[in-house]
């Protein structure tokens, strides 16, 4: 099964299921109403297509990506925004306000060089196993 005929699959699947999932919640909050059958005739729809002909599912899957894309780049931007905003931001103010430097980005005339000497010796082999 190639990647696109499991995406149809689990799309038409899925969208049986979540209908199924409203209807029954709407019904036990609600009470049968025209909601939950318009809610189960979906589910009953959403199943056989599935199974029989998945491939007509797939005017609909791609519609539901476009529009799941565009919702993704919105809520991205915001989340990152606001991590930058309320994590980065206050970090990057505390450590101006004390004055910390963990890239050591000040110049020293008095500096030869700017490199860091490593220890010199013989290094375990454990140190050369997952690197990263």
């Amino acid at each position: 099964m190639n990647k696109r005929q499991r995406d149809l699959l689990v799309f038409g699947y899925g969208l049986g299921v979540i209908a199924l999932v409203f209807a029954a919640g709407g019904i036990i909050k609600h009470g049968p109403g025209w909601p939950q059958v318009v809610l189960l005739a979906c589910a009953a729809v959403f199943f056989p297509v599935t199974i029989f002909c998945p491939r007509a599912l797939g005017p609909g899957y791609r519609g539901w990506m476009r529009v799941a894309h565009g919702i993704g780049a919105v809520v991205t931007t915001i989340i990152l925004t606001l991590v930058f905003y309320l994590v980065f931001t206050p970090v990057a103010l505390f450590l101006r306000l004390i004055r910390k430097d963990h890239l050591e980005r000040r110049f020293d005339p008095s500096a030869s060089t700017y490199w860091h000497t490593r220890p010199q010796g013989e290094r375990p082999a454990e140190d050369y196993l997952r690197q990263f």
